[in-house]
């Protein structure tokens, strides 16, 4: 007969458990909803406890479980009564937890490894947010990465938009020599830096040169810089950059001293040794003519007394030196040397008056060496038709076609004999050379 009974009482509570059960339900989710946070670090604990020991039992006898909760909640309840009264609260709440863990128990292993997964990312999650200083550390370097790519990227924009601001000038300073004188070259210019430093030589004044070469080569309007890249403003800039790395200077007085005193006592030797003496005393008269220039001297005395030098000793010197030994030299050569004295004779007017026929006769005398009859010719008669006494002029043209075209140079003294007689100095002379 107690068996019987306790057989009800057990019952009855079970049934009424299931109900508390079913009415604590709701009240759970709804506790599940407000506190995320305390759900989170409970299940985060359970996985390691389900790891280790209910895992098995959940894989074998799952449908055990759900069919016969009641006893496994009667096995687990065999506390004394009174327990139960005090705190039934507590007994409902970790009922309705462990019914609702074994509801949501998968019945698949993929399942329960994806709700490991999941509790597994949450525990990460709750990790990374226990440990901020981690991710602050790493932080910077991406940072620091950002920054530079996009300081890269700001310098790149800068230069561009410098590049589209830059006016016409300021390309133009950033050019290379080599490149201006590629840019001169494609506006059919035949010039080289040697050939600028010549002419910077005779006119050290860097516009007037560059004025000369645009109308020499007839640039102006004849390029578009937006279109063609230059136009005749480079040339400016050309001669610009030649003259800063040529070194055009004048020299100082006193350090011209020594170099024209050693001209004035310098002996003809043999043709080496009077081409290097050639091309020091080039460059000394270069330096002479510029004092010249920029002191703006004109007579040959005034610039003796700021050089003190005998200028027009010097002056002699040199064209006899210049005369010897160019005959030898390139063609090239004469004509930077005639654009060079009468530079230097422009400059020193008494000068000019008094040597320009003698230059002038050596200058044709050098051509007709070099086989240029045409521009020889041209400057002799230039010469004779610009001067009254002419025996010296027919005697110098005549004589100079001797080692060159024999009938030619007896043609000259023949035509010679219009205008010279036994009165003139140089008669017998050109009569030597008509009978030779």
């Amino acid at each position: 007969m107690p068996t019987k009974t306790t057989k009800k009482v057990t019952n009855k509570k079970v049934v009424d458990k299931k109900e508390e059960v079913k009415a604590v339900k709701p009240v759970e989710e709804k506790k599940v909803e407000t506190k995320p946070v305390a759900e989170k670090k409970a299940p985060a604990k359970k996985v390691v406890s389900e790891k280790k020991a209910p895992a098995k039992k959940e894989e074998t006898k799952p449908t055990e479980e759900k069919k016969a909760p009641a006893k496994k909640v009667a096995a687990e309840k065999k506390a004394p009564a009174k327990k139960e009264e005090a705190k039934p609260a507590e007994k409902k709440k970790v009922t309705a937890k462990k019914a609702t863990a074994e509801k949501k128990a998968p019945a698949k292993k993929e399942e329960a490894k994806s709700v490991e997964k999941k509790k597994v990312t949450a525990k990460k999650a709750t990790v990374e947010k226990k440990t901020p200083a981690k991710k602050t550390a790493a932080k910077p370097s991406t940072t620091k990465k950002a920054s530079t790519k996009k300081t890269t990227t700001k310098k790149t924009t800068t230069k561009k938009a410098t590049t589209k601001k830059m006016t016409k000038e300021e390309q133009y300073a950033k050019l290379s020599l080599d490149t201006c004188l590629d840019l001169a070259k494609a506006m059919s210019m035949d010039v080289t830096r040697d050939s600028i430093i010549q002419q910077l030589i005779l006119n050290p004044d860097v516009k007037s040169v560059s004025e000369n070469l645009v109308n020499k080569y007839q640039l102006t309007g004849k390029f578009n810089f937006e279109e063609d890249g230059y136009d005749e403003g480079l040339v400016e800039v050309l001669v610009s950059k030649v003259f800063e790395t040529a070194d055009i200077k004048p020299q100082k007085p006193e350090d011209l001293q020594a170099d024209v005193t050693h001209a004035l006592n310098y002996k003809f030797t043999d043709v080496v040794a009077d081409g290097e003496e050639y091309k020091d005393q080039f460059d000394t008269m270069r330096k002479v003519l510029m004092i010249a220039q920029h002191k703006d001297i004109h007579d040959s005395k005034k610039l003796e007394e700021e050089v003190g030098v005998d200028v027009e000793k010097f002056v002699e010197e040199f064209m006899d030196l210049a005369y010897s030994v160019l005959k030898t030299w390139k063609y090239e050569d004469v004509d930077y040397y005639e654009h060079f004295i009468f530079a230097v004779l422009s400059q020193l007017e008494d000068l000019h008056n008094k040597y320009s026929n003698r230059i002038m006769m050596d200058v044709a005398d050098l051509y007709i060496l070099h086989g240029d009859y045409g521009l020889g010719d041209a400057d002799y008669a230039y010469i004779l038709r610009e001067n009254q006494i002419k025996d010296y002029i027919y005697y110098r043209y005549a004589s100079i076609y001797e080692g060159v075209d024999k009938d030619k140079a007896k043609q000259i003294a023949n035509q010679a004999l219009q205008f010279v007689d036994d009165r003139f100095t140089y008669y017998p002379n050109i009569i030597a050379v008509l009978e030779g």
